[in-house]
């Protein structure tokens, strides 16, 4: 009776390790669909003071510019039961190639919220725009909509500096809306810039990209489907026109029309 009731004890504990070994549970699986709503509530739900304001999951986050665009897809698939996973960065040195929302890191912290915060800050400390290059693919100027990434890279005096954005939308003249973070890590406004950003592209892995779904992070990016975006075209264009003119050639692809203006 003992050891039957010692194995009952083990077997509830060990069921209790198992609900608890994510940061949360998912139960939907990224797609197409999901995408679009991932769009269309960038263009809607996403504002400046998402981690300035007194409450939400992200509010009093220090971010810089690659942290912000992690965060805000975070939010988005912890709030919508979808799974978050990227490329196990560089400085931790898993012997797992991905890392992501199923992790038993944070299994102490009991509050499921606190325990997303917790994550949140993690994934802030290890991740930067070059994480950014390999959890994304570029994609054909036509697929540019509200939740696209816009990297890009300058030198100054010598130094190289990288900056990224999220595109929030379009204005009513159809141009776009460019959201962003920026350095050193702090609570921090949204910056807003519109149209043109300060600093242009002309090779990758820079330019216009996507998040890539899980099952694509261990994939080479160029079997990623044309019909989920992927094209080398934002490049031929850069080529073509140069540094200074690429944007607004790319201006004359993208379908505003596809979403509402803001």
């Amino acid at each position: 009776m003992k050891n039957l009731t010692l194995l009952i004890t083990l077997f509830f504990i060990m069921i209790g390790k198992n609900i608890q070994a994510e940061v949360w549970h998912s139960t939907q699986e990224w797609s197409n669909e999901w995408e679009m709503e991932y769009q269309h509530w960038v263009n809607k739900k996403l504002t400046t003071t998402i981690f300035t304001k007194q409450v939400g999951v992200l509010s009093g986050i220090a971010t810089d510019c690659a942290d912000a665009l992690y965060d805000v897809r975070i939010l988005f698939a912890y709030t919508h039961s979808l799974p978050f996973v990227i490329n196990t960065p560089y400085t931790m040195n898993y012997q797992s190639k991905l890392f992501g929302s199923d992790t038993d890191m944070f299994d102490s912290i009991k509050d499921e919220k606190n325990r997303v915060r917790a994550f949140i800050r993690y994934i802030n400390k290890e991740v930067g725009t070059e994480n950014l290059q390999r959890d994304t693919f570029p994609i054909h100027p036509t697929f540019i909509n509200s939740g696209t990434l816009y990297l890009v890279e300058w030198s100054f005096l010598g130094k190289v500096n990288r900056h990224s954005y999220i595109v929030k939308g379009f204005t009513p003249d159809h141009e776009l809306l460019y959201y962003a973070s920026d350095a050193p890590v702090e609570v921090r406004n949204l910056q807003v810039d519109t149209k043109y950003p300060r600093f242009s592209f002309d090779s990758p892995p820079f330019g216009f990209r996507q998040w890539k779904h899980p099952n694509e992070l261990l994939i080479d990016e160029s079997h990623i489907p044309k019909e989920e975006g992927y094209s080398l075209k934002q490049y031929d264009l850069a080529s073509t026109f140069g540094k200074k003119r690429v944007l607004k050639e790319i201006r004359k692809y993208y379908q505003p029309n596809s979403i509402e203006a803001l």
